[in-house]
């Protein structure tokens, strides 16, 4: 018989401690194919998943290089909450001639007997406990328990910002690309009203991208992240500024987050581009002559949210970021004079 492994989750998103874990099935019990089979909707959780479509794809991205690890649509077809009853139900009477072996980690291990009609699935198929943390300890059905090396991720984690690293570069390509999850890498390090100026900044970018013939993508990303250091505590920040601005060690730390977050983009949030990175770094003191630099510098500056009149030099940005990013410029530089001899007086 045909011996199939089967990885059931949302993967949303997918990650390598996914991907490792079918490849110890492949290499511990003997399988010939590794299925993943994504849940259109989790019984056991009340959060709403990211769309089926997105979730699919990245799975197809993550696997792609493993000729024996396959995609399996089955739960995302029927469109129903995914118990794994039903599946395997579906899947032994499609598949006679195959003997299936689920894997499930300790946290799923753990709610077994909340899983529906839990006494009949065990005569199913071999259900392994893959131990990633070492917490599987003595249970009621007798599962089997493969141990594996830890690997510190989770999708949740994911869906954050963190672990980032985890990621299988092509799939967080895609992330970015659909822009998924990404508001909450940037939600998660900032306070709110940050936030809401971020999302702000971000579409006013787009918008001034696509009045200049530039990438609206690109504008959108170096928006969304321009401030995401912006709650760093300037201890935090010295030592990234010693070491990629240090001619501005002595300056006010207020600018700072610029620079660090020019590095943090790309060490922390796997964004290489160049451009982006530079737009950041120069956002606060618009020193940079790049037009997505003048466009996130612009953008920060008349953001609608700051409260005043802004419409004009908007307008003028959309139609000419140079000239727009000359009139903003000048704009910005007399204001902060003007507070500097208010502050004199």
């Amino acid at each position: 018989m045909k011996r199939v492994a089967i990885i059931g989750g949302s993967f949303d998103p997918i990650h390598l401690g996914h991907i490792e874990m079918g490849k110890l099935a492949k290499k511990e019990l003997g399988v010939d194919e590794v299925w993943y089979i994504p849940t259109h909707q989790t019984p056991l959780k009340d959060r709403e998943l990211t769309e089926d479509e997105h979730r699919k794809k990245m799975v197809e991205i993550a696997i792609q290089d493993e000729a024996t690890f396959k995609l399996n649509p089955i739960e995302l077809d029927r469109k129903k909450k995914s118990y794994t009853y039903h599946t395997l139900k579906k899947l032994l009477k499609d598949e006679p001639d195959t003997e299936f072996y689920v894997l499930i980690g300790s946290d799923q291990m753990a709610q077994f007997q909340d899983w529906k009609n839990a006494d009949k699935l065990v005569s199913m198929a071999h259900f392994i406990c893959v131990d990633r943390d070492g917490s599987f300890g003595r249970n009621d059905y007798d599962l089997e328990c493969m141990p594996m090396k830890q690997i510190p991720v989770s999708s949740s984690m994911i869906r954050e910002g963190n672990g980032l690293n985890y990621v299988d570069p092509r799939v967080l390509e895609y992330i970015y690309a659909n822009r998924l999850y990404i508001q909450d890498f940037v939600k998660s390090r900032v306070r709110h009203h940050r936030f809401l100026h971020s999302l702000s900044v971000a579409k006013l970018c787009e918008k001034f991208a696509q009045g200049n013939g530039l990438d609206p993508q690109k504008a959108y990303l170096a928006g969304l992240f321009h401030d995401v250091c912006k709650s760093m505590l300037p201890d935090q920040m010295r030592p990234w500024v010693e070491a990629i601005a240090p001619q501005y060690v002595n300056a006010s730390t207020s600018i700072w987050h610029g620079f660090v977050g020019g590095e943090v983009i790309d060490r922390v949030f796997g964004i290489k581009d160049r451009q982006i990175k530079n737009a950041i770094r120069w956002h606060v003191l618009g020193l940079s002559d790049e037009p997505y630099a003048k466009i996130v510098y612009c953008a920060d500056k008349l953001d609608p949210l700051r409260g005043y009149d802004s419409s004009a030099l908007i307008k003028a940005c959309e139609k000419d970021i140079d000239h727009g990013f000359d009139l903003t410029k000048d704009q910005n530089d007399k204001y902060i004079h003007q507070k500097r001899k208010e502050g004199t007086k």
